[in-house]
């Protein structure tokens, strides 16, 4: 098997002239030149030279760009408002839960502050009071009994009646 190790070939490294790399000349490259020309029709000529298109595309391009990045702007604002107000529920509602927590202890102090006996033995010894008695009940008799009186004489008949005293006055 030869040795075609070109890896340690050191001519492939080397610097390269224009005569040993074979590069065409200057005249070789204006003929090749010459003979790339594309020849276009004039409506190719006038759809090449058209520069609308690319701007009216490239307006099209950044609106899209522009709705897209404005869209993703607010799911981002509505999560982040959704996150606070979330976060304020929660607050409102332990907030609720302690109040209500100290509405329960508070009525069962009160309650046990409440006995009947407790307030009968405050309003006996701090405020003076006692229990009613036969002694402190007085009773009222009406036995002449309730009587009106008419104070104005109805002058007038009405006007139904007259109408009626009239059909009967007709009729006897």
């Amino acid at each position: 098997m030869p040795n075609t190790s070109s890896a340690y070939d050191f001519e492939h490294f080397a610097p390269k002239t224009a005569e040993s790399a074979g590069a065409p000349s200057r005249e070789s490259r204006k003929k090749a030149q010459e003979q790339n020309v594309t020849q276009l029709t004039e409506a190719e000529l006038r759809r090449s030279q058209r520069r609308g298109a690319h701007t009216v595309r490239t307006v099209l391009s950044l609106a899209a760009v522009l709705s897209v990045v404005l869209t993703i702007g607010a799911v981002v604002f509505g999560q982040v408002q959704l996150t606070e107000l979330t976060e304020q529920i929660h607050e409102a509602e332990q907030a609720l839960s302690e109040e209500k927590s100290l509405s329960v202890q508070l009525d069962m102090q009160a309650n046990s502050n409440l006995n009947t006996d407790q307030i009968a033995a405050y309003a006996r010894d701090q405020l003076g009071m006692e229990k009613i008695t036969e002694s402190q009940t007085t009773y009222i008799s009406l036995s002449q009994g309730d009587s009106g009186t008419v104070l104005q004489e109805n002058g007038g008949t009405g006007f139904f009646a007259a109408i009626w005293n009239a059909i009967l006055s007709v009729f006897s």
